[in-house]
């Protein structure tokens, strides 16, 4: 105790820290994929830390040593903190996987709690006396924002430094707007959401067909090639159902193969022993890259199908739509009114897609040639627009369209300063509805929903994709202004202490910060990297080719490059030490853990 090696007060999180009650809250925090922070659901990123910790981080840093134990656990929000540690034994002792472990918490979780006036007047008293008036925290690599959103909340006075422009427009409206703005701002942002929303619906309504009295929702497709031995577009389909809950109502698509013309189409079935049913769901024509023809049951090799979606020979065939019913989820196969409504998007694309490309509305930049993951190019999708169909990339083309054109009025009517805040979030409101709404978002049969194109970090190829029925029905791009509406409100009333302070956002390398200067800052708490975990920079180009459309005008020097800063940013990445093939990837993988390091 006392003063640490370096001759500075010795901290809190040096000495003691109530690490098995932080990791239990961490885990009632993150256990519910769908009751996650409010942060969670602004915009994508990956591997946000849990706030939680991250406040314990951040207090810890700057408490000294000494410092009271419950107050500082009132300061982490625990609402029953014996209860923790009765869990973390609990589960110890729990022989089986999956058990439910009842131990009573009967409060809130640590994040959500409120901190009195009294506690946060300690802390700031105790913080004051040991570093001064002047105190600032950084976090140099702020990702997500969990770290400094803490601190923020806390009134610390806090620098947010990030790398990558996407991660910067996030921090934006994580730890500023809240702060700035009330929750007023997303009630405002949710009535423009709607005009923009029925600006779009008038543009895009009539390549959608309807289904009285049903609610479209969904629709579900199958990429094909060419069958090898007859020509005809043959599926490639890992899983014909279409649900598959635990219990429940199983549905299936059963291909119907018409020889004579060269083609298939799905009929719906339940599986059952009753009438109309089948007892088993059809084979799969899609299995570990290879394919089997619904023609010629003749096995289909994974060189041959990437061989024909290079050639721009890999096509998309619409065979379920989903909607809604008094009753549940029905699928039906595609009419004729469906398909044509395909085609006459397609024709629409092809219209204005020269003038769009012109004026900058749709992404020409192409997927990196060096990449982790260069599934999209071997799978025939060489440009960013390529990771949408084309009725998806017209929809995604309107969005962008009436946002700049409807961006003047909501700056003359809210000003500059909340109408730019506005536009923001109206542009995560798109990128939402891209991450859903992409060749490479899934039709996830046990819950009869789409999943996003991050399920995973990468960009693995969807031998079946989705798209969301964006305009008439309430989801689509509606769902994504309601849902960005809801966390944002929610993130405004997350509690606070009432001196709290917007939190300061800065872009650049976190290896050279010449606008801060030196000896100001008083703790580091940071969060980097981790090697080869997340690939941040090629993730983040899906975002960045449509936030630079439509966020480009008010941060130039955040999205004046191509794509995203993928050379100085510190991951391992072997692909990027390769050195086009002459390395081998032993010595890329040590090249890449040395180039690491030296960033670190």
């Amino acid at each position: 105790r006392g003063c640490s090696m370096s001759g500075r007060p010795r901290v809190l999180i040096e000495d003691w820290l109530p690490a098995a009650a932080i990791g239990v809250e961490c885990m009632r925090e993150r256990n519910n994929p769908i009751a996650l922070p409010p942060h969670s659901f602004i915009h994508i990123w990956w591997a946000r830390r849990p706030l939680t910790v991250s406040r314990a981080a951040v207090l810890g840093s700057l408490l000294p040593a000494n410092y009271n134990r419950n107050s500082f656990e009132n300061l982490i929000g625990f609402g029953r903190p014996g209860n923790e540690l009765i869990f973390v034994q609990k589960m110890h002792d729990s022989k089986e996987p999956g058990t439910t472990i009842d131990i009573g918490f009967d409060c809130k979780r640590a994040f959500s709690n409120i901190i009195s006036e009294n506690d946060f007047d300690k802390m700031n008293n105790a913080i004051n006396n040991l570093w001064g008036d002047n105190v600032i925290m950084i976090d140099p690599m702020a990702g997500g924002g969990s770290i400094p959103l803490e601190a923020a909340r806390m009134g610390i006075n806090t620098i947010a430094n990030e790398l990558n422009p996407v991660a910067c427009t996030v921090l934006e409206a994580t730890i500023e707007y809240p702060l700035k703005f009330d929750a007023n701002l997303s009630e405002s942002f949710n009535n423009w959401g709607k005009i923009l929303y029925k600006r779009f619906n008038q543009e895009v309504k009539e390549f959608f067909n309807e289904r009285p009295p049903y609610i479209v929702k969904d629709y579900i497709y199958a990429r094909t090639v060419p069958c090898p031995d007859t020509g005809n577009d043959t599926p490639l389909v890992p899983n014909w159902h279409l649900l598959n809950p635990k219990t429940g109502r199983q549905i299936v698509a059963v291909p119907k193969v018409n020889h004579n013309n060269g083609t298939w189409e799905a009929e719906i079935k339940d599986i059952g022993n009753g009438a109309g049913q089948i007892k088993n769901a059809p084979s799969p024509t899609y299995k570990r890259g290879k394919g089997i023809s619904l023609f010629s049951n003749s096995q289909i090799e994974p060189d041959y199908i990437k061989a024909m979606a290079q050639a721009g020979k890999m096509k998309s065939h619409l065979y379920a739509i989903a909607v809604k019913t008094n009753k549940g989820l029905e699928f039906f196969p595609p009419d004729p009114a469906d398909l044509k409504a395909l085609e006459a998007a397609k024709k629409e694309l092809d219209r204005k897609r020269p003038e769009w490309e012109t004026k900058n509305i749709i992404p020409t930049e192409r997927y990196p040639e060096v990449s982790s993951d260069m599934r999209p190019i071997t799978y025939g999708m060489p440009k960013w627009a390529d990771l949408f169909s084309p009725r998806q990339l017209l929809a995604m083309g309107t969005l962008v369209e009436e946002l700049k054109e409807l961006r003047p009025k909501i700056i003359a009517e809210e000003g500059k300063e909340k109408g730019e805040a506005i536009v923001h979030l109206l542009s995560f409101a798109i990128d939402k509805f891209a991450d859903y709404n992409s060749n490479l978002s899934f039709w996830i049969t046990q819950r009869g929903v789409i999943g996003h194109v991050f399920e995973k970090h990468d960009f693995s190829f969807k031998s079946t994709h989705a798209e969301l029925a964006p305009c008439g029905s309430g989801e689509g791009f509606l769902w994504a202004v309601n849902n960005i509406t809801k966390a944002f409100k929610q993130l405004c009333k997350l509690p606070a202490v009432s001196k709290k302070l917007p939190a300061t956002i800065t872009q650049g390398s976190a290896t050279h910060l010449p606008h801060i200067p030196d000896q100001s800052i008083t703790a580091v708490v940071v969060d980097p990297p981790y090697a080869d975990n997340v690939q941040y920079s090629e993730l983040a180009d899906f975002f960045y080719v449509w936030l630079k459309r439509t966020q480009g005008h008010r941060r130039p020097e955040w999205f004046s490059t191509y794509l995203c800063d993928h050379d100085e940013e510190a991951v391992v990445n072997i692909s990027r030490h390769r050195d086009n093939g002459e390395k081998s990837a032993k010595e890329a993988r040590e090249d890449a853990y040395v180039f690491y390091n030296k960033l670190m």
